[in-house]
């Protein structure tokens, strides 16, 4: 039988920092681990899970120190208190069973007890402007680089190193998934139709992705073939 307990919202870090301050319309939250399972999730509500252990109740605004976001719980069955703490900090975390990587590294401290995992959505890795193609296949692309541009809809665009062409891509909770693209029909030199062909090859066999230490943007075949790219 589960265990609830009423979450009363209550910032218990020091103002003394002038980058440091309370967020009312800060965005949702929702992060995941392993070793042992738990699920967070916190927008007008906060909700944790791990095994028999359910705390949920009303969030509060958050506190905001740099780029941290720091929630703090003081949480109470009958006469017994518990804390809840959450560090949410920005950085590419991946999923420690499906390797799938997450904006998010999150640390939550449930009276003690420390859970890590990682948090927000994988898409906002790949959204948020265009990326320049740099290697095919580990082959360099030295002119007329093709270009991604993930959009919020679902929607995958830019140009090959000829056409425009457009698809739609796909998250689960392991795989990206690339539909078949729609082309242009404009002809180039032989080297860029050729390096076209080699990128919609790719592209069409996309399987999953990564992000490299040096915040390019890999995106792998079930072959381990990949387009590398770059902002």
């Amino acid at each position: 039988m589960r265990t609830r307990f009423t979450v009363l919202l209550a910032a218990s870090l020091s103002a003394g920092c002038a980058a440091t301050g309370d967020r009312a319309d800060a965005p949702a939250l929702h992060a995941r681990g392993n070793e042992p399972a738990w699920a967070l999730d916190i927008d007008a509500a906060l909700r944790f899970e791990s095994g028999r252990l359910h705390v949920a109740g009303p969030a509060t605004p958050l506190r905001v120190d740099g780029e941290r976001r720091r929630y703090a719980a003081a949480l109470r069955d009958r006469a017994i208190p518990v804390t809840v703490e959450v560090v949410a900090v920005p950085g590419v975390c991946r999923d420690s069973m499906s390797g799938m990587p997450h904006p998010l590294r999150v640390e939550v401290a449930v009276d003690g007890r420390r859970f890590d995992g990682c948090g927000g959505e994988p898409a906002a890795l790949l959204r948020g402007g265009e990326w320049t193609v740099a290697e095919l296949a580990g082959e360099r692309v030295e002119a007329a680089a093709p270009t991604l541009l993930f959009g919020e809809d679902g929607r995958l665009g830019g140009r090959t190193s000829c056409n425009a062409y457009s698809a739609t891509y796909a998250l689960t909770g392991e795989t990206l998934a690339v539909g078949r693209a729609a082309v242009t029909r404009m002809a180039c030199p032989p080297p860029r139709m050729a390096q076209e062909a080699r990128f919609l090859e790719l592209l069409q066999g996309v399987r999953r992705f990564d992000v490299a230490d040096d915040g390019s943007l890999v995106l792998i075949g079930d072959d381990g073939r990949a387009i590398r790219a770059h902002r």
